[in-house]
């Protein structure tokens, strides 16, 4: 049974970031646009197959690498919440 899908505040915040560094190399909406697009396909298998990540140190915690990102993200019983998201060459704390 799919589970209901939670974007965090900072995750949003983390997309806009991405959108933001796309539009401003490539001087165009078009791959933000398919990218927003391919994210939100992905939570939604997420939602279906929420054990598809690799278990971090963190409980209930995991990471699903997709394309060139990295998502965060904790199940609960009834949701996947997405807590994050980054490209794999952002050097970031995580």
């Amino acid at each position: 049974m799919a589970k209901r899908l939670v974007v965090s505040r900072k995750a949003y915040l983390d997309i806009d970031r991405i959108v933001e560094f796309n539009n401003q190399r490539n001087q165009s909406t078009r791959y933000s646009k398919k990218f927003v697009r391919s994210l939100f396909r992905e939570f939604d298998k997420l939602k279906k197959f929420p054990a598809m990540g690799i278990v971090t140190g963190r409980e209930n915690t995991f990471l699903l690498i997709w394309d060139q990102y990295h998502i965060y993200y904790n199940i609960t019983d009834s949701t996947v919440e997405i807590n994050s998201l980054f490209h794999q060459k952002e050097n970031v704390t995580r």
